[in-house]
């Protein structure tokens, strides 16, 4: 995130890639905003957009979360705040809105042999149920791609399209049609997903277990990737 312009559905995006120089066992500096892109678009908005669609940050190599890995803000004035980065590859730390608009320094230190990517995963802030309105669960992708769109800003019209909710969690899932009939739900990275247009008569979905989030998803991808 030079730029492959790579994103979601490759939008071209126009980030910059982070840590892309091979060296092991160095550190990298970048500006903050350039790690958690959109982030202040997001924290602009009405806290009720922000309850709605969560947004977190993930820390990507090949793909899969990085190991070793060491990340810390630098503020202007030489405050340090060190970023956790979880097992799964989440920030457990975000920078502040006056971080970002200050383009405070992130600071990262580990192997960096293939450069690292980020992935913006994006929740639904409610939590699902073991058994939905499919309709509503529909509606709630629109109001997704609504607020990722503002959170793109000037990017807006090329910003990525989710189309599905995977139900991490949930085991396996079934469809109900309106007029009775059941089909499974398809598996996307391991979880059942629900895409409104390719069930588009379905009335309800249901779960073997309770899903644990529902996550918004493209057609290959969970969350937007940069890199």
């Amino acid at each position: 995130m030079s730029v492959s312009r790579r994103v979601l559905f490759y939008a071209p995006l126009l980030m910059a890639p982070i840590l892309a120089t091979p060296v092991a066992a160095a550190q990298r500096e970048t500006d903050v905003s350039r790690v958690f892109v959109f982030l202040d678009n997001f924290l602009r908005m009405s806290p009720t957009e922000r309850s709605t669609v969560k947004a977190s940050f993930y820390l990507t190599q090949n793909g899969k979360p990085p190991r070793g890995v060491k990340a810390w803000i630098i503020d202007k004035d030489g405050t340090r705040t060190d970023v956790p980065i979880a097992a799964d590859g989440r920030f457990e730390r975000e920078p502040t809105l006056r971080q970002l608009v200050e383009k405070s320094k992130m600071v990262f230190e580990g192997e960096d042999r293939s450069g690292f990517s980020v992935r913006i995963g994006l929740v639904w802030g409610a939590r699902p149920a073991l058994e939905m309105d499919a309709r509503k669960v529909a509606e709630s992708i629109d109001q997704a791609n609504t607020i990722v769109r503002k959170a793109a800003g000037r990017f807006g019209m090329v910003a990525p399209k989710m189309i599905q909710v995977a139900f991490p969690g949930a085991g396996t899932g079934t469809a109900v049609m309106a007029n009775g009939a059941a089909a499974p739900l398809p598996m996307f990275k391991g979880a059942p997903a629900f895409n409104p247009s390719a069930m588009g008569d379905a009335a309800r979905l249901k779960f073997a277990k309770m899903p644990w989030r529902m996550e918004f998803a493209g057609p290959k991808h969970s969350g937007v990737v940069f890199g």
